[in-house]
C-alpha cells in the first residue's frame, strides 16, 4: 500500500470516530436527561415551565415605609419584607416605587443600592 492511501484511510476513519462519538454521547446525555427544562426544543416552553420565572416582586409605600410584595403591581399578595424607611428617598423615586415590577430580589436590592446613591440625595 502506498503511503498516500494508508493516510487517507487514517483520515477517514479519524474523521468518522470524531463525529460520531460526540453525536453519540450527545443522543445518550439527552435520553437520560429527559426532564430537564434545558432539552425543550422551543425556548418560550422552558421559560413557561420555570416556576422560578413566574415569581415577581413590587413595591408598595404607606406612611413612608416601603414593603416589597411578591405579584406584579397594583396585587395584594405575599408580604415578603418591610420596614424599609424611603423618606429619605427622593420624591421623583417614591413615585416611580410602586410602578416598577421586579423579577428577583437583586433586582429590588439594585433599586434600593441605586436609591440610596449619594447622587440622588443632592
Amino acid at each position: 500500500m502506498s503511503k498516500r492511501i494508508v493516510t487517507s484511510l487514517v483520515l477517514v476513519i479519524g474523521l468518522g470516530i470524531g463525529g460520531i462519538v460526540p453525536a453519540a454521547m450527545a443522543w445518550w446525555y439527552n435520553v437520560h436527561h429527559v426532564s430537564s427544562t434545558l432539552n425543550s426544543i422551543n425556548p418560550e416552553d422552558a421559560v413557561m415551565n420555570d416556576t422560578s420565572a413566574k415569581v415577581t416582586y413590587h413595591f408598595v409605600l404607606n406612611q413612608g415605609v416601603l414593603s416589597v410584595i411578591e405579584g406584579p403591581p397594583g396585587t395584594s399578595g405575599k408580604v415578603v419584607v418591610t420596614g424599609l424607611n424611603v423618606q429619605a428617598w427622593p420624591k421623583d423615586m417614591l413615585d416611580i416605587a410602586p410602578k416598577v415590577e421586579f423579577y428577583s430580589f437583586d433586582e429590588v436590592q439594585s433599586f434600593i443600592d441605586t436609591v440610596n446613591e449619594p447622587l440622588w440625595q443632592e
